[in-house]
């Protein structure tokens, strides 16, 4: 079968350093080749490949002729680039063991630079799913502007009209933005903009949401994607190129799934292709061929001029950076991530004794959505061992989950957090937390240290009871115990009870460089969604710790002066 040879061959090339191509597409196929040659078999792995599924696929691909481009008039199948038939093998073949109809991935992002057939591929996958799945579904694409909406759509158009075998199928609305109807299985497509309350009272099957880097807000793609709750087999599909748009919500979208693919967040039902040049190389062929995977070297050529270029004309830089070399602007790449994330998960053990322990707890209150987190925090042999609890108000999760995909109950369920009743945290609540630790842990509080920022209530409550340490976030009071703490993760003398969350929250802590070069923990400048709390909260304890006790002391060395007397 020629996508599932051209899949196979893709993954081992990309894992294997044959194919020119980005770490997070190393990964994702790691993933399929281990899911595919051992995984599928096991008892507990929820997924199989159906080949059978893809060949029907793989049938009806051949069929299809292109109508555009380099090879208009001669069949696709043959002429898919490997990543292409990567991408459908994996969409389409993967399925669930207990119902074979069911597509394993739920969601699917296509990060790609222009010219490298992405309207093809969404064109594709939209017909094949109307010929394949359902019948009367329902299939929509997003996009910000009836431009962009007409374009996915013209590319059904004039596939269809170029494969004779399809035409007779399909009835084709003669408006650039009107339906596209499937005879055989009354299923349509229909182009959407994201015009405010008009993607409600649908019900997709699959939705494919276009130039996703354009968009500014969720709200519309969240409430196509909430229609699909009724239908057996919902697919929401993102591509993109990138744009220079740094409030855009493919930011939060990538580093979620850069921290799936990293191994920090589980979602064996996320599908994520990513193609980018690195910085290192915006003025080298590799970084072309990164992130351009459509092996057409008339294309190539033409990157190159537009490359030769930007390199004089300073106004057509963004536009080289962005469409060819699909780097966003305004990117966290001079952010610097505050951890080796391997080097952190070396730190984890599954439980902390603090039994017989003179402990520092650490606080870092939040108002609403954001996470509040309790630390717990000892020395020993000059190596230091932690605890983090984040909270979260109920009220508040619909929205906190829906935008960061963290699933708080199965957190909670693990231990890692504690999920409050109302919209608001409440501070009694935490409280009550701190006054128990002592009697759960059996072990001693020597002070809480603890950000005064919406703590009054807390420090009315425990200061008659505990030694207070207030500590603002401030470069000058946070710096050094945040450098130091790093030196003793990266020695290995840090250890901390594992938490996924945690997890989640350190992956999303960058740096953030005061004047002086002192430095605090910071999350992502574009994104309003991420969680670093629990992570802040670490260097709140630390700072009780790491300075060694003072060894001199001024009132025994005058008594032990010999004064001659």
């Amino acid at each position: 079968m020629i996508l599932l040879d051209k899949a196979i061959q893709y993954a081992k090339d990309c894992v294997d350093g044959k194919e020119i191509t980005t770490w997070e597409v190393v990964e994702q196929c790691k993933i399929f080749l281990n899911d595919y040659e051992n995984r599928q078999y096991q008892d507990d792995f929820l997924y199989y490949f159906d080949e059978k599924q893809l060949q029907v696929i793989n049938n009806l691909i051949a069929l299809m002729n292109y109508a555009t481009g380099f090879l208009t008039g001669q069949p696709i199948l043959p002429n898919l680039s490997n990543h292409q038939a990567f991408l459908f093998a994996n969409i389409f073949g993967w399925r669930f063991k207990n119902n074979p109809k069911k597509f394993r991935y739920r969601e699917a992002i296509l990060f790609i630079a222009r010219k490298n057939a992405k309207g093809t591929d969404c064109a594709i996958i939209i017909i094949c799913f109307m010929l394949t799945e359902d019948d009367y579904s329902e299939i929509y694409s997003i996009c910000v502007s009836k431009e962009l909406a007409a374009e996915i759509r013209k590319q059904i158009d004039q596939l269809v009209t170029a494969s004779p075998a399809l035409r007779k199928h399909f009835k084709i609305s003669k408006m650039w933005t009107g339906q596209v109807l499937c005879k055989l299985t009354k299923s349509f497509y229909q182009p959407r903009t994201a015009e405010a309350n008009k993607n409600n009272s649908i019900r997709p099957g699959l939705i494919v949401a276009d130039e996703v880097g354009s968009f500014t807000d969720a709200s519309n793609i969240n409430a196509m994607k909430s229609g699909q709750r009724s239908v057996l087999n919902p697919l929401l599909f993102r591509t993109t190129s990138a744009y220079a748009e740094s409030n855009s919500i493919i930011y939060e979208e990538l580093e979620y799934c850069r921290n799936i693919l990293k191994g920090n967040i589980v979602n064996e039902r996320y599908f994520c292709l990513i193609y980018y040049a690195n910085n290192d190389e915006i003025w080298e062929d590799s970084g072309i061929y990164r992130a351009n995977p459509l092996r057409i070297e008339e294309n190539y050529q033409e990157i190159r001029e537009a490359r030769d270029k930007a390199k004089e004309v300073e106004s057509e830089k963004e536009e080289f950076l962005t469409k060819s070399l699909n780097i966003m602007l305004e990117t966290s790449e001079k952010e610097e991530h505050y951890l080796d994330m391997d080097l952190w998960k070396k730190c984890r053990v599954e439980k902390i004794n603090f039994k017989g322990k003179k402990i520092v707890v650490s606080v870092d209150l939040s108002k609403t959505i954001d996470l509040t987190a309790v630390g717990m925090m000892y020395r020993e042999d000059n190596n230091y061992y932690a605890k983090v609890h984040g909270f979260i108000p109920e009220g508040t999760l619909t929205k906190a989950k829906r935008h960061e995909k963290i699933d708080y109950y199965a957190e909670m369920r693990k231990g890692n957090c504690t999920i409050l009743k109302g919209n608001n945290i409440k501070y009694k609540k935490i409280c009550e937390y701190i006054r128990s630790i002592e009697e759960i842990y059996e072990c001693e509080i020597e002070c809480i240290a603890i950000d005064p920022t919406y703590a009054d209530v807390l420090i009315e409550e425990l200061e008659a009871d505990y030694e207070l340490i207030e500590l603002r976030q401030t470069y000058t009071v946070l710096s050094p115990p945040t450098l130091s703490m790093r030196d003793a993760i990266y020695e290995g003398r840090f250890f901390y009870e594992k938490n996924t969350l945690l997890d989640w929250n350190m992956s999303n802590s960058l740096v953030s460089q005061g004047k002086a070069g002192d430095i605090m923990l910071m999350k992502h400048r574009a994104s309003n969604n991420t969680r670093v709390d629990m992570a802040v909260v670490l260097p709140f304890g630390y700072s009780q710790l790491y300075l060694k006790p003072c060894e001199y002391n001024p009132v025994d060395a005058l008594l032990e002066q010999d004064w001659g007397w």
